[in-house]
Formats: structure tokens, C-alpha cells, sequence
């Protein structure tokens, strides 16, 4: 959903005088102007569009800023410093550089000018989510995918479950889902809603980046007894903590698929910054939800030797191998043959797990057919990822001892 759109006449800009410049070494000296040769004269204004992701905002958050393009008349489009303000700023605030805070229930328009043009969105403002520090009674029996925001113990609430921000990106990831495989997450609901458990941990942040690989491993044991866990879920963890320069991790024992989302983390993109269109950190949850549901196996024919990633495709999403750059897309399994919808009876396929369910009225994707794809910053491509393997392959993996 677009934020809905005022938009406002202006009216052409002020002639512009185009000057000679002079330059050179002596006194009175200029650079000669060659007769006949064209001027380049400045484009023009013709319009002002102002954007921002969301359309709704929660009381006490701070978003953005909404950003305003100017349109020029040779077709390019450039952000300009516009003139900003609320219609009615005791409901949303507006700061000088396009930064909104939500402050009352409600719904204001803002508004920016620049240069006689203007533009404007409508905003609602919401109350925030309730917080839950425990699992909710489940509206679905079976197998599910429960989400936890997890916060180091000296970490400001970012409180990215009551302002909406987990929820926005699961959305995402469930548009992302459908339209590459025609399937959807069985998320874990109450009341009709996502149900996102808050977790205050008993580790710092630098205690937690200390754990380095284990770090996974120690917060399914701070779930477990921080929120109880349940033998039929998974447990999707956004946790503001970082750990070196990966973006995720996963403990496919555990259960549990863990994306960091310290502001100072692997990417400068926010948490549900778009419900339509993932970006860096839906994909790495999915990167890691994949590994939780079995990917990528040790059958696979792409398979990476030094572990669960496949080492082709350099837009598949379980990627990891030498090449770095130039994917036009992020796919799962590229070519259906590694992990997903291969269909074989000999290599395990993570699409049979109970974990999804289909998408109504949505097929898989066609062989050669381009689908919605996430928007990750090459800087963040391929996922890295600190994956705690399967015991059996952590003891295949383990050197031999000494002789």
C-alpha cells in the first residue's frame, strides 16, 4: 500500500541567467567564446513527488525521512531540499530534513514545497502493537514459524514488535514467497495477528559477539526459557545484537534462524522497511529459515564441500561461493535441482516441509519467468551467514585427531 498522494499545482520556475565565466592568468584577461558554439542551458523544474515507504506510522516512532524529487524537464529526477510541514503537527511531526514522529492517533497530511512546486501524503498514525513476553494461545495447531524480537540486555528498545516493523517484514517475505514458489510461511498467529514475543536477554551485546558461533545456539536456550518452546515450531529471531560481520545465523538443531539487526550491523536497510518489496534483512531470514528446514543437503548436486550453501548461481539464495557481484536477482534454488521443488526421492526438499502452506490462487513460479525479488544493496550480497551445522556434519567436518 502507497501512502495516498496530494498533489499540488506550482507554477514554472524564475528564468535563470545564464553567465559568462571568466577565467585566465593576466589582468583583464577571458576565455574567447567560439562563434556558433551551443550553450548548454540548465533543465527546468516541471514538478515536485514526494515518497516514503509506509503510508501509517505508531504513536512515539520516528521514520524516515520522506524524501522530494524534483522533475526536470529532460526526463531525470533528483532529490531537492524541500520546505516541509504537517497540517497537523499534534498528531505527526515533521522535522526540517523530512523526519516523522508519530505523535497522537490520528491522520495528518505532510506536505513539502520547493522552487513554487508541491507535494503531499496522507499519514495515519496508529497506536503501538501490544507486547507479549510469552508465546499466545496459538490460533493454528501443527507445525509453525514464531517469531521472537530479541534485545541484548544493554540494548535500547528499538521496539521494532510494537511499531509494526517485524510484522512489515514478514509481509514481505510472505509476497516474496508466493511469487517465487507459490507458498507461504505457517506463521504462528493469535487472535488473527503475527505473534511476536519480546525477549529481554541475559547477555550484553559485546557478551553475545564474543559467543561468535555459538551465539545461535545460546539464544535457542534463552528462548526456550525465556518464552517455552514447543517441539512443532520454529523460532524466526530478529536479535539487535551483532556477531563480527555476519548478517545471520542458524542452528539447524536448535531450531532456530536468527537475522542481526543492529543499526550498525551488515546493512544500513531498516527491519520492514517496504511490506511489498524484502530487502537485505527478509532475505537473510529466509536464508536462514532454509537451513533450519534442511538446506541446502548434502546430496545436492551444487553443494558447496566446505558446507550447507550451494557454490553456482550466484543469484541463488543459499549462495556462497568466490563470485561476489553482478546477480541480477536473488532466486531460491535457481535451478530447482539443490533444495527446493527438485522433487527427487533421494535428496531431501525442504518444499515438503510442514512449515508451508500454499499461497491461494498462486502457482509456482514458471521455468524462465522473472518474480517479485528482493532489493539488496550489492554490499550485502551473498548472505553471510554463521551456520551451525547438523551434528552429523559438524563430526564430518571435524579434523582428525592426532596421531
Amino acid at each position: 500500500m502507497t501512502p495516498a498522494r496530494r498533489f499540488r499545482g506550482g507554477g514554472w520556475a524564475a528564468s535563470l541567467l545564464l553567465l559568462g565565466l571568466a577565467c585566465g592568468g593576466g589582468e583583464n584577461s577571458q576565455t574567447p567564446v567560439t562563434p556558433g558554439t551551443p550553450r548548454i542551458s540548465p533543465k527546468e523544474l516541471r514538478g515536485l513527488e514526494v515518497t516514503l515507504a509506509r503510508s501509517d506510522l505508531r504513536v512515539g516512532q520516528v521514520t524516515g525521512p520522506a524524501l522530494a524529487y524534483g522533475r526536470y524537464d529532460d526526463g531525470t529526477t533528483g532529490i531537492v531540499e524541500g520546505a516541509w510541514t504537517s497540517s497537523d503537527p499534534s498528531v505527526v511531526e515533521v522535522g526540517e530534513d523530512g523526519t516523522l514522529t508519530g505523535v497522537a492517533v490520528g491522520r495528518a497530511t505532510v506536505s513539502a514545497s520547493f522552487e513554487g512546486f508541491g507535494d503531499a501524503l496522507d499519514l495515519d498514525v496508529l497506536p503501538p502493537n501490544p507486547r507479549h513476553d510469552r508465546d499466545q494461545p496459538d490460533d493454528l495447531t501443527g507445525p509453525q514459524v514464531h517469531v521472537v524480537y530479541a534485545l541484548p540486555s544493554d540494548v535500547e528498545d528499538g521496539n521494532l514488535d510494537r511499531y509494526g516493523d517485524i510484522e512489515r517484514s514478514l509481509e514481505a517475505i510472505q509476497h516474496w514467497l508466493e511469487a517465487e514458489t507459490g507458498r507461504r510461511l505457517r506463521l504462528d498467529t493469535a487472535g488473527g495477528r503475527l505473534d511476536v514475543t519480546f525477549l529481554r536477554l541475559p547477555f550484553t551485546a559485546g557478551e553475545g559477539e564474543e559467543r561468535g558461533a555459538s551465539l545461535a545456539e545460546d539464544l535457542e536456550g534463552a528462548i526456550r526459557d525465556g518464552v517455552g518452546t514447543s517441539p512443532e515450531k520454529v523460532y524466526a529471531a530478529y536479535y539487535a545484537g551483532r556477531s563480527g560481520d555476519d548478517c545471520g545465523a542458524a542452528s539447524a538443531e536448535g531450531r532456530v534462524a536468527v537475522a542481526f539487526v543492529h543499526p550498525e550491523g551488515c546493512s544500513p536497510r531498516a527491519v520492514g522497511g517496504d511490506r511489498e518489496t524484502p530487502s537485505t534483512y527478509e532475505a537473510v531470514m529466509v536464508h536462514e529459515l532454509l537451513h533450519v528446514f534442511g538446506a541446502v543437503p548434502e546430496c545436492a548436486p551444487d553443494r558447496l564441500e566446505t558446507g550447507a550453501h550451494v557454490g553456482t548461481s550466484v543469484e541463488d539464495l543459499m549462495y556462497a561461493g568466490p563470485e561476489w557481484s553482478g546477480h541480477d536477482e536473488v532466486v531460491i534454488d535457481a535451478g530447482r535441482d539443490d533444495y527446493f521443488g527438485h522433487g527427487r526421492a533421494d535428496c531431501p526438499d525442504v518444499s515438503t516441509s510442514g512449515f508451508w502452506e500454499p499461497a491461494a490462487g498462486v502457482g509456482p513460479r514458471p521455468p524462465g519467468a522473472r518474480p517479485l525479488h528482493p532489493v539488496i544493496p550489492s554490499a550485502d550480497w551473498p548472505v553471510r551467514c554463521a551456520l551451525r551445522p547438523r551434528p552429523a556434519e559438524a563430526v564430518a567436518s571435524d579434523p582428525p585427531p592426532p596421531k
